[in-house]
């Protein structure tokens, strides 16, 4: 299935248009008669008015301006809804087809782009496309279907009045050349302002509160200027709206002028000007809007180019994807095989399976990067493979729908969910177990510690379902008696005793409890591989764990 995002802006609104051939139809129709029935008004106007002057207001039927203005709710509503239900699915297709890219690509191809940067093209870029594909193509259609019944109408009786009309759509052109001119500037005023998002995002999750964003001289000086940029391009993308918008209203007066000037000199009536009035206001609604159309769609062009920068990210594979689809990793019953790229070394990594493998090595040698090319060879061979980042991220949700992400729950699960709560000792967070799941943890786990967050995401791993569990230094935050209960535990039950765990390690407890260990270095890449028995034998091994264990005094 070819997604939206994969077209230039052309083909996606023209496909767009095919999809939803029927609303577009139903909405034209529906503009048609409401044009129409608008177009009757001013002639009627001017017969009440002649009404009027005559001094026979009784002969008016009060309901023929009922019946129409009933007529003009109904289909001004209904061309209104037919219009803005399809952008409405757009916009949701367009968020999902991104947020799904998101969710699958690995994290390499989109490394550049801030959280902050991210939020603004999936929230604020895609709520312009919706706007454009709502609001602008229904009053590019009220235009043309305007132009199409009230310049006939116009020309059956009041020829003449045309010239009238010059100041509005002069106007109403320049207002819309200038919108266009602002385009690229509303496009940097956009880039700056998922900047600015990104020190709001940033010092929230590092503060986790708003209220001493003042102590962080550095934070307050950075922030300041680039919301001072952002502030500048703002009045920059708006000073020509701020100059050439009162001219359309000085445009609506002036037609109004002259077209009483045209109308005294052919000896009309104070009728005559209510009528040209009427018509003059019914071309001001599309035309004015044609003017707010070009703020839209320079808009939402820039929005989409946006959109399209961040696809194309997500869309081409990074030179590291390149090397993993050209290797071949075999899992067996025994073994993981795969060629892995390490410090620019070529390795050939094998990882017993149904087992504990311990990654060791001095801080900065590598090892989360280690365990994360494992993981994104394994992803994109197609393997089911869970991984626990060493700063795991929790949905605003609850900790159940962070442990269940969703999905349909059956009452054997659950039971499991509850008996790993109790193992990594997080039954105290509520009176009961079931509190416990239904217990909101806040934006990435904010009403958590950091220790807690942690084990919340490792029951998460335990329960995806995969047989590939990757943990990154998973223990840091618990003692070591917790530590050693929960292994055995796990290495005990029945439903996890067989899966094939990878996890790095600074601590001597949780090498023992493995049964294979890698020490990873910079300079030569994997050091050694050893049952954990023998890998304590090993030089190398024995002496970074005695130099753990040496007290240096405090200078």
């Amino acid at each position: 299935m070819t997604l939206r995002l994969s077209r230039r802006f052309g083909p996606w609104v023209g496909h767009h248009a095919l999809e939803f051939k029927w609303f577009y139809a139903g909405a034209f129709l529906c503009l048609y008669v409401l044009q129409v029935l608008q177009a009757e008004l001013p002639e009627r106007i001017r017969n009440l008015t002649l009404l009027l002057n005559d001094g026979n207001l009784i002969k008016a039927s009060v309901w023929v301006f009922v019946g129409l203005a009933v007529g003009i709710l109904i289909f001004r509503t209904f061309s209104r809804l037919l219009f803005f239900y399809p952008a409405r699915v757009q916009q949701k297709t367009l968020r999902m087809e991104l947020l799904s890219l998101l969710e699958n690509v690995p994290p390499d191809r989109y490394h550049g782009k801030s959280q902050g940067q991210l939020f603004q093209v999936l929230f604020d870029d895609i709520n312009n496309l919706r706007a454009f594909i709502g609001f602008g193509l229904l009053q590019i259609g009220n235009l043309v279907i305007a132009a199409w019944v009230l310049i006939p109408k116009l020309n059956e009786t009041d020829a003449y009045l045309w010239p009238a009309f010059i100041p509005l759509f002069s106007s109403v052109i320049l207002f819309s050349v200038m919108t266009m001119i602002n385009q690229r500037i509303f496009k940097k005023m956009m880039d700056k302002k998922g900047e600015v998002q990104q020190y709001i995002i940033e010092a929230y999750e590092a503060k986790q509160t708003i209220k001493n964003f003042h102590r962080e001289e550095s934070f307050i000086q950075g922030f300041v200027k680039v919301s001072g940029e952002e502030l500048a391009l703002f009045y920059k993308s708006a000073i020509g709206f701020a100059f050439t918008g009162p001219y359309v209203k000085l445009g609506l007066g002036a037609s109004l002028l002259w077209g009483g000037i045209l109308i005294k000199a052919r000896g009309g009536g104070p009728s005559d000007l209510v009528f040209f009035s009427g018509f003059l206001y019914l071309f001001l609604e599309p035309v004015m809007f044609l003017s707010w159309v070009a703020v839209v769609v320079s808009q939402g062009f820039a929005a989409w180019r946006r959109v399209k920068e961040l696809y194309a990210l997500l869309d081409a594979p990074t030179e590291s994807e390149k090397e993993i689809h050209a290797s071949h990793p075999e899992i067996t019953a025994t073994q993981i095989a795969m060629d892995l790229t390490f410090w620019n070394k070529k390795l050939k990594i094998v990882i017993p399976t149904q087992k504990w493998t311990a990654l060791i090595g001095e801080t900065g040698c590598g090892k989360s990067f280690f365990l994360t090319r494992i993981a994104t060879t394994l992803i994109l061979k197609k393997y089911n493979v869970t991984m626990v980042q060493q700063e795991p991220y929790l949905f605003n949700d609850t900790i159940g729908g962070n442990i269940f992400l969703g999905r349909e729950v059956t009452a054997e699960e659950e039971q499991n969910a509850k008996d790993l709560l109790v193992l990594f000792q997080l039954d105290s967070l509520a009176a009961s177990l079931d509190g416990i799941l239904k217990l909101e943890v806040g934006e990435n786990g904010k009403r958590l510690s950091g220790g807690q967050l942690k084990r919340v995401a490792l029951i998460r791993s335990l329960m995806s379902g995969s047989e590939i569990i990757i943990w990154d230094d998973p223990f840091s935050s618990v003692d070591i008696i917790l530590e050693r209960k929960i292994i055995r535990l796990i290495k005990q039950n029945p439903k996890w005793k067989n899966f094939t765990f990878i996890i790095s390690s600074h601590r001597l407890t949780t090498v023992r409890l493995s049964d294979e260990v890698i020490y990873v270095d910079r300079e030569v890449g994997v050091r050694s591989q050893a049952p954990m028995l023998d890998a304590m034998k090993e030089v190398h091994v024995s002496q970074f764990f005695k130099e753990q264990l040496l007290e240096t005094p405090l200078a």
